[in-house]
């Protein structure tokens, strides 16, 4: 794998109270030096998130409420799912549920769940519940960090197969799942850590600058394996990365990269067939 796409959740994996961390700030630039795209993934509200990082010129583009709006530095945003329906804000407040709606997403305390997935069922809405430790987010069906980052990346003539994602949390795992090497932080949730190819250990987004620069000194990354096979050392249990601490579980070899192999070869099977498809019909019709 070509690496060439830098996915990366916000609040967690390099932000701490929403502050972003300045040893990640610099990765980034560097990385973006490097000819790298550098893209935030997070659950946020644009504005808020607007508010807590600042100019968000400094990365290529943002996904914000967790897949719903995109957001370029050019200043054009864009708006994938669709904005809560006001007779549903409207009952929330009726029942006393503190919440607050951004374009696309509404959050809540996670504690409101029950109450609030008691609304969705009543007004028979096509509405999904999603947990971000101890935020709620209620989302339009179809909508995650995954299907945002894609957007970002048709626009950019990239694809997931040449990205690194990094995150912490439960909103993460669509995230992480979509791009070809997936990457958990140790101080975040350990049912992500469990689905991610690669735990970059630490205390806290120091650590994740620290990946990032590593990551980008190793550009050329082999099929099935977030580094180098050269660079890797065979062991009991797993293969060893060049991060100190950083290990990659047996099951994990090859197993995301083969599928996704597989899977090319039959679209790019189909693909051919239908080319020489039209290519006969329009020789017919000639």
């Amino acid at each position: 794998m070509r690496f060439s796409v830098l996915a990366l959740d916000y609040d967690g994996t390099i932000a701490r109270d929403g502050i972003l961390n300045s040893e990640v700030r610099t990765a980034i630039t560097e990385a973006r030096a490097t000819g790298i795209v550098v893209i935030i993934v997070s659950g946020r509200i644009l504005c808020d998130l607007k508010q807590a990082a600042g100019d968000l010129q400094f990365v290529d583009a943002v996904v914000a409420e967790n897949g719903a709006v995109l957001a370029f530095p050019s200043g054009r945003s864009r708006l994938i799912g669709h904005p809560p329906p006001p007779f549903f804000v409207e009952e929330l407040r009726r029942r006393g549920i503190e919440y607050t709606a951004g374009q696309c997403v509404v959050e809540a305390d996670a504690s409101s769940a029950p109450r609030v997935l008691a609304v969705i069922r009543e007004l028979e809405l096509p509405l999904v519940l999603l947990f971000n430790r101890g935020r709620l987010m209620v989302l339009p069906q179809a909508i995650s960090k995954a299907t945002g980052l894609r957007e970002v990346l048709n626009a950019f003539r990239l694809s997931v197969r040449n990205a690194i994602a990094i995150g912490d949390a439960e909103n993460d795992h669509e995230l992480l799942g979509v791009c070809e090497v997936a990457v958990a932080v140790s101080w975040g949730s350990r049912a992500l850590q469990k689905e991610a190819e690669e735990v970059v250990q630490g205390d806290g987004p120091s650590a994740v600058a620290a990946y990032i620069r590593q990551a980008v000194k190793k550009k050329d990354i082999a099929p099935g394996s977030p580094w180098p096979a050269p660079n890797h050392a065979r062991r009991k249990g797993g293969w060893e990365s060049p991060l100190p601490g950083h290990t990659r579980p047996q099951w994990a070899l090859g197993g995301r990269s083969a599928i996704r192999q597989v899977l090319d070869h039959e679209a790019f099977l189909r693909a051919t067939d239908s080319s020489r498809l039209l290519c006969v019909r329009h020789r017919s019709r000639g």
